[in-house]
């Protein structure tokens, strides 16, 4: 039975991503996903931003079966500096997506296990004019450098990060975090889908979302939700639709 029920929520997960896909009006940028997991009072990690373990086992799976789903995964550099991630999939079988790191003054440590890897090189997408030698040390350790447009404020835009990574044929990008670039990608529009894991815990933390002005949650409205229970956690699926004014 419960191979049963996995194949048929992976048949599920499946569906409703690709169907999602597939009615996405392309505009030459990739299908993006924002995934996360959170305790019920909104934290995804303590207030001096140390990682957590927040979501059960079965969350946890359901994170590595829909990382095997996309081209690409995408999270920040504090993420790096915090976790050192593999960004791979590893409680279940699929293939490892292709991992991104918003990285705009280079700050990934050449020891880090992203850079360890020998499947998949890591693009570091970069929005300041790095030192020759910087960019070639990151070259010689099997990453490759991404020069973007910077935007207002001197980060990456994520408007042209998200053109270029769709010219390198990435069609489907899950963003992982953490709460800055959560927070920019709801702000610059970018979100076609959120998956987000609510785990019954109470830990006055570091909040999801930063809230930059009063405007945000004005204009985002979600449609087509729905939800599941994995173990003690509540997964939620919604598409998000921005209010034009």
């Amino acid at each position: 039975m419960k191979q049963t029920d996995e194949i048929r929520n992976l048949y599920q997960l499946q569906t409703r991503l690709l169907g999602k896909e597939l009615s996405h009006p392309r505009m030459n940028r990739p299908f993006v996903a924002v995934s996360y997991a959170q305790s019920i009072d909104g934290s995804i990690a303590t207030k001096n931003r140390r990682p957590l373990s927040i979501s059960g086992r079965e969350s946890l799976e359901l994170t590595h079966r829909l990382r095997s789903l996309f081209d690409g995964i995408l999270v920040g550099i504090n993420t790096v500096l915090a976790d050192d991630p593999q960004l791979t999939v590893r409680l279940v079988d699929g293939e490892n997506p292709q991992p991104v790191v918003l990285d705009t003054r280079l700050r990934t440590p050449l020891a880090c296990r992203l850079l360890q890897r020998s499947d998949r090189e890591s693009w570091l997408a970069s929005a300041t004019a790095n030192s020759h030698a910087r960019v070639s040390a990151f070259i010689r350790a099997g990453a490759q450098v991404l020069p973007c447009r910077p935007d207002g404020n001197g980060q990456v835009d994520l408007h042209h990060l998200m053109a270029l990574l769709f010219d390198k044929g990435v069609e489907s990008l899950m963003v992982e975090g953490g709460a800055k670039v959560i927070t920019s990608f709801i702000h610059a529009e970018l979100v076609d889908l959120f998956i987000i894991t609510i785990s019954p815990k109470f830990i006055g933390g570091l909040q999801v979302i930063e809230s930059r002005n009063g405007d945000l949650f004005s204009k985002l409205n979600l449609t087509g939700i729905s939800y599941e229970t994995l173990g003690k956690d509540i997964v939620v699926w919604a598409s998000p639709v921005w209010t034009r004014t």
